[in-house]
C-alpha cells in the first residue's frame, strides 16, 4: 500500500484538505490537543507590552488552547476560526468571557479592521495561511506598536527509545512521516519566514520545554487530529495506530513525549 496511492495528487489540493480535515475532529482536537505552558503567556503580555484590556486578533483559534489562557487574563480577543465545529466548541469554551467573540470564517475572508490590534497571534495555525497574503494582512491589521505572535509545540523525533522504534514503525508503513525535521531546525525556519516577510523583524524566541505524558488512546487520539495522518487510506491510518498501540503496551503503558513550545514575537516594521 503506497501514501501516494490514496492522497490527493496536487500540492494544492491536499493542502486544501488537510486545512479541513481539523473541523471533522473537531471533539477528539479538544480532548487530545496539548495546550501551552502559562509561563509562556506570562511571557507574552510581558514581552510584547499589551496594556490591561488590549485587543488580541487570534488566527485559527481551534477550540481555544490559547484563547482560554490569554481571556483568562482579561483582554479582548478576536479570534477567526475556519471550522464550523472548532468554532462552536470554542464558542463554548470561552462562553464565560464576553470579551471574546469567535468568529466562523478564515483569516484570509475576514474583512480588515486596519491598525486596531496590539496582538495578531497564531498558535500552531498560521502555516495554513498563504506566506504573504498572511503576514502582510496580520500587519496591517496591527497597531504601530504591535507584535505579531506565533507559537508552535515542537516534538522530539529522536533520543529516546520509544521515539527510535516510532520511527521505525513509519518508515516500515508511512516512508514520507519517517523523517521529520529536527526542532531546531523548525525553529530556525520559522524564523527566516517571519523575517524574509518584510513585515516583522527581529524575532524573539523563547521555548518552553514540557513532558506529557500518554495512553495509546489518548495518543491515537492525538494522531486522529494530526492532517498529515488524516489524509492516509483507512487501512493504513488503522495499521499505523495498531503498531502504536503495541508499542506504548510493550514500554509500559504510557507514552512520555517530549515537546518545545515555542514563542516567536517580532514587532511590526514601520514603513517610513
Amino acid at each position: 500500500m503506497r501514501y501516494a496511492d490514496h492522497v490527493p495528487k496536487s500540492t494544492a489540493e491536499r493542502t486544501r484538505v488537510r486545512r479541513g480535515s481539523f473541523d471533522t475532529v473537531a471533539r477528539l482536537y479538544e480532548q487530545h490537543r496539548p495546550g501551552y505552558p502559562e509561563a509562556l503567556f506570562d511571557d507574552l503580555v510581558r514581552r510584547s507590552g499589551i496594556p490591561a484590556g488590549g485587543r488580541v486578533l487570534e488566527i485559527g483559534p481551534g477550540t481555544g488552547q490559547a484563547t482560554l489562557p490569554l481571556a483568562r487574563r482579561g483582554f479582548v480577543i478576536l479570534g477567526l476560526e475556519l471550522g464550523a465545529s472548532m468554532a462552536r466548541r470554542c464558542r463554548q469554551n470561552l462562553g464565560a468571557f464576553p470579551k471574546v467573540d469567535i468568529r466562523n470564517v478564515a483569516f484570509e475572508d475576514w474583512e480588515l479592521e486596519p491598525e486596531a490590534f496590539d496582538i495578531v497571534l497564531a498558535a500552531t495555525a498560521f502555516h495554513w495561511v498563504k506566506q504573504h497574503t498572511g503576514y502582510l494582512k496580520a500587519a496591517r491589521a496591527l497597531k504601530r506598536t504591535g507584535r505579531l505572535a506565533l507559537i508552535w509545540n515542537f516534538r522530539a523525533v529522536s533520543g529516546t527509545p520509544m521515539l527510535e522504534r516510532l520511527a521505525e514503525t513509519y518508515r516500515r508503513h508511512a516512508p514520507h512521516l519517517a523523517h521529520p525535521r529536527q526542532p531546531e531546525a523548525r525553529i530556525e525556519i520559522q524564523r527566516r519566514k517571519i523575517v524574509n516577510s518584510g513585515q516583522f523583524g527581529p524575532v524573539e524566541i523563547l521555548r518552553y520545554p514540557f513532558t506529557r505524558p500518554y495512553t495509546a488512546d489518548e495518543y491515537i487520539g492525538l494522531l486522529r487530529t494530526m492532517s498529515d495522518h488524516a489524509i492516509l487510506a483507512p487501512g493504513l491510518r488503522r495499521t499505523i495506530f495498531r503498531e502504536v498501540r503495541r508499542l506504548i503496551a510493550d514500554h509500559g503503558g504510557i507514552f512520555e513525549r517530549p515537546t518545545n513550545a515555542v514563542l516567536f514575537l517580532a514587532p511590526k516594521r514601520l514603513r517610513r
